[in-house]
Formats: C-alpha cells, structure tokens, sequence
C-alpha cells in the first residue's frame, strides 16, 4: 500500500514538474518586446525618429509605442511613475537630476544632447518691430519658456548674468515648444528663449530677430540641456529588449552624425519643419553613454549647479551616479 502511495505520489509530481516547465518554456518565446518611448517634437529627438522610420525597431521584433508630449516636466512625471519605459534624447537633462534626488534611483540618464557656442541649438528672440536688442531691456517685459523648473531655471540664471531678475523683472511664460514661434510673432510674449528646430523656424521665415544666438554659453558649453533617460524598473526587467533599444539608437545617432544632410529628412513628421527648411536646421550634438567624457560630464555638472544655486535643490546635483552603463 505504502509502494503504491509512493509511486502515485512520484507521478503526481513528475506531471506537476512537467506543467511548469511547459508554462515556463510557452512563455520563454514570449517576452516583452514593447517598449513605450516618449518624446518632445525637438531636434533632440532625432536617433528615435530615424530608428522608426528606417524600421530597425521593426527589424529586431520590436513593437514600439510613440508616447509625444508638449512639456518637459510632463515626461520626467511620466518616466518616474512607469508610465513610459524611456525618453527620446529629448528628455530634460536638469529635471531628471533633480526629480531623481527627490525619489533616487528611478531612472539612469543614456544619452546628453545639446549644443554648443559653435553648432547653437537654442536662442533668444525678439519681435521684429521691437525696439528691445539685448537681454537687459528685457525689463518689464514678457519672456516665452518652455515648461517647468529647467527652463524657469536656465531663464532665471541667463537674466540675472545680465542684471536682471525672473518674476520681478521678467514675466516668465511657460508655453509648449509648438507655440514658440505664434505666441511671439502675434505680440503674446515679447521675447522667447526656444530650442531648435524653432529658432530654424523664426529665424528663416522672419517671425522674429535674434539678439543673442547662443544665450546659455554662460552656463556650459557645450550645453547639455536634453537626456535620453531609461526606467530603472523597465530595464531590470528586461535587460535585454532595454540593450536592445539602445543598441538601435546609438546605431541611427552615428548615422546622422556621419551623414547629417540625409539625417535632417526624419525631422519631418515630428517636428514643425516643413521642407525647405529641413537642410536649415542645426542638428544637436548628442553623446551616448558609451561616448560621455571626463569634458561632457564637466558640462553638465556646471549645468546642474545653476539648480543648486539657485534653490531649487538643497545639495549639489550627482551626474555620475546617474550616467547608466551596460
């Protein structure tokens, strides 16, 4: 009886070993292999729209959700509540620093996009009727940002180089990139301060005058304001789809820094560029995690110190401890 007992009791947990090993091995095929990517329609953006386009992800089994949004704030919410798995270089580089020392160890930075004195990706402008032609007569007026604490930041530490102070001196006006250019050729916002490809867009169709082409040069430079940024969470759990993905990007990043006039062409569709202003625009300068140098982090540490000086957090911001590395 007691034999009996045994044996049925060996083939009941032969079949239930059996079981999970064929749930384990059904599911082995099936990973995840989505992954939601958000994105600000800046130049910045780049390596993603060419990674879409040219169907790479597509290539390597990947089904990818295209997340747009209208503020930098807006992603960095998004990225540290899991609402999205990682952000084109398009991602504020100063926002990530400071919601990662309030809620440390949510999300690692990949890529630093921006531009420099010699390739300028941002620039402060003016109505063409204006009678303003440098940033100290900007006093009393209205100055167009975009949205939240890194702008309102890099705003407040450009004005006070000149003698001038945000919110006393200068309204700040936070408005989505899209609207840069509409809001000061109609008269809404005397000044704005945009990145590319607006400045291509006021610049080239006269929508305004530029009085200082590369007014964050007294921050860093080059000046890192854009990061492409990966959930912690997501890539523990799928470390190899997140190696994957970077693979790709870091692949289409050194396609357009190789070929820049081809590259330009995947701007249409996700961002306002229309065609002859494609070849017009500057492209951003963006460095992969695999790039980043002692000369880079240097940068963006003298950028993150513009938040510490100016309260927005109580200690010195760390790029290092968020640079991810494979």
């Amino acid at each position: 009886m007691n034999k009996k007992i045994a044996a049925i009791g060996a083939i009941v947990l032969i079949f239930v070993g059996g079981f999970f090993l064929f749930e384990q091995f059904k599911h082995a095929g099936n990973e995840n292999k989505t992954v939601r990517i958000a994105n600000l329609p800046i130049a910045e953006g780049l390596p993603l729209y060419m990674a879409i386009e040219k169907g790479y992800f597509k290539d390597a089994g990947i089904d990818v959700e295209y997340v747009r949004f209208e503020a930098p704030n807006q992603i960095i919410d998004a990225i540290m509540a899991g609402k999205v798995d990682m952000v084109s270089p398009s991602g504020a580089m100063g926002i990530s620093a400071v919601a990662d020392s309030k809620n440390p160890g949510k999300l690692k930075i990949y890529a630093a996009s921006g531009g420099s004195k010699t390739n300028p990706l941002d620039g402060l402008f003016v109505r063409n009727d204006s009678d303003i032609y440098s940033i100290e007569q900007l006093k009393g007026k209205k100055l167009g940002i975009l949205p939240g604490i890194q702008w309102r930041t890099i705003a407040t530490e450009i004005l006070s180089k000149h003698g001038l102070k945000a919110v006393q001196d200068v309204t700040l006006v936070e408005l989505a990139p899209g609207l840069h250019s509409t809001a000061l050729s109609s008269g809404e916002i005397d000044a704005v301060l945009t990145l590319e490809p607006n400045a291509t867009i006021i610049r080239e169709k006269k929508l305004g005058r530029e009085i200082t082409p590369t007014p964050t040069e007294g921050i860093s430079d080059p000046f890192y304001a854009g990061a492409g940024i990966i959930n912690v969470d997501f890539l523990n759990k799928n470390p190899e789809l997140a190696k994957t993905v970077l693979s790709i990007l870091d692949r289409t990043n050194k396609e357009a820094r190789d070929n820049p006039d081809e590259a330009r062409k995947y701007l249409k569709n996700y961002t306002p560029l229309t065609d002859d202003l494609l070849s017009k625009v500057n492209l951003p300068q963006i460095k992969m995690w695999n790039e980043i140098n002692d000369s880079d982090i240097e940068a963006i540490q003298n950028f993150y110190h513009i938040f510490y000086k100016n309260g927005v957090v109580q200690s010195e911001l760390d790029f290092k401890k968020l640079l991810y590395k494979d």
